[in-house]
């Protein structure tokens, strides 16, 4: 078992210089923080789990690791007059590098035109998801972690953000127009243009989102020259699988009802794409849970379907884009059964156990696949965490 959170201190050594400017006298500057210290283990052992485009995992690298779920933030916020504020977050957390080394995931102004009428110009969390805005902060959300069937990356876009909130009857609501680029790690996405809603009602919220980009992934020589054997006999696929320029679209659509006593929520989300180097998917979970004194029982049912091509069989002549294929199928089913326990201020225990089912042919969401890994198994995760805020 190798725990590997020693840097995660690197995090913390910036709070100290951030928290000295927020306690100098000047009361424009507030410092907070916020994390989590996790281990999960994998019964599959010929493979990861891991998020956020993670190397590796729990399961062949380390039967039980804190890389997935590990991390530490801290934030500053200042307000320098009545309409005008700034954001600064850096976030110490396991990446697709295998690094813990600290990441600035947040850093914009807002300027706020009047009560109803904002923009924020910087590195923003696009509000892709209902939790969007936190979902990092770990003890703001009822679960050990946020279902990965939808909330299986975050990334920032460096952009500017319009959002209008006004009041119809007795329901507040948000509309957001998100504008930038994203680049993070394989991934590039330029020309993002995005409008969000939120309509909140006595217990109730609506989330629904749209937003359109062009995806690049960084390519790869040797897969590039695979696929160049197309060319000749296989025109139409040679087109079809490309590393740049795809249009690729998000739609999202969440509904959650917590009047205090018990919670409620569940979120649909769609990738579209013309390309076959990304596959189309539509990822969703629907969970419950109930407050019970310091202790949050709760129960979640999540699905990923592959809405693309998992293979071409026999109409592929060389074999290199059935491969490309089979490695997009994560077709799978997942019950998690979970309870938080808010045992002291600002700090909570969360233990969770996950069974998945993978769909046949399907990796079932896992990553670094080893030699005598059988696609269409299943496999159980096993969690503890514990999160803080301060």
């Amino acid at each position: 078992m190798q725990f590997r959170v020693i840097p995660l201190s690197l995090a913390a050594l910036l709070a100290a210089p951030l928290a000295a400017a927020a306690q100098d006298g000047d009361s424009m500057f507030s410092f907070s923080g916020f994390g989590t210290v996790g281990a999960v283990h994998n019964s599959e052992d010929h493979a990861d789990f891991a998020t956020d485009f993670q190397p590796d995992g729990a399961g062949h690298s380390d039967s039980w690791s804190a890389n997935p779920d590990s991390r530490l933030g801290v934030q500053v916020d200042a307000r320098f007059g009545e309409n005008f504020s700034a954001v600064v977050q850096v976030t110490s957390q396991y990446d697709h590098q295998g690094s813990y080394e600290p990441d600035l995931t947040l850093a914009h102004v807002r300027y706020a035109f009047s009560p109803a009428l904002s923009l924020r110009l910087g590195r923003l969390a696009p509000p892709m998801f209902m939790l969007s805005d936190y979902r990092k902060v770990g003890y703001a959300m009822p679960w050990l972690r946020p279902p990965v069937e939808v909330y299986n990356t975050s990334l920032a876009v460096d952009g500017a953000e319009l959002a209008y909130r006004f009041n119809v009857g007795n329901a507040a609501m948000t509309l957001q127009l998100l504008g930038g680029d994203t680049h993070a790690g394989t991934i590039s996405l330029e020309d993002t243009i995005g409008l969000v809603g939120r309509v909140e009602f006595g217990s109730s919220t609506i989330f629904a989102g749209y937003n359109r980009s062009s995806l690049s992934l960084r390519a790869d020589p040797a897969v590039e020259s695979l696929l160049a054997l197309y060319a000749p006999v296989a025109p139409q696929l040679a087109s079809r699988f490309r590393f740049a320029d795809n249009d690729v679209t998000f739609s999202s659509l969440g509904y959650a009802y917590d009047p205090g006593t018990w919670f409620a929520r569940g979120e649909v989300t769609r990738l579209g794409t013309d390309d076959g180097m990304v596959a189309a998917t539509t990822n969703m979970y629907a969970s419950a849970g109930w407050r019970v004194g310091a202790w949050t029982p709760y129960v979640t049912l999540g699905k990923v379907r592959i809405d693309s091509d998992t293979s071409l069989g026999a109409a592929d002549p060389v074999g290199v884009v059935n491969a490309i294929l089979a490695g997009h199928n994560e077709n799978r089913r997942s019950l998690t059964v979970g309870t938080r326990w808010d045992f002291r201020e600002n700090f909570a225990l969360k233990l969770e156990a996950s069974h998945v089912d993978a769909g046949a042919g399907s990796n079932g969401g896992l990553t670094n696949l080893q030699p005598g890994f059988q696609r269409g198994g299943s496999y159980n995760l096993l969690s503890a965490a514990v999160d803080f805020v301060f």
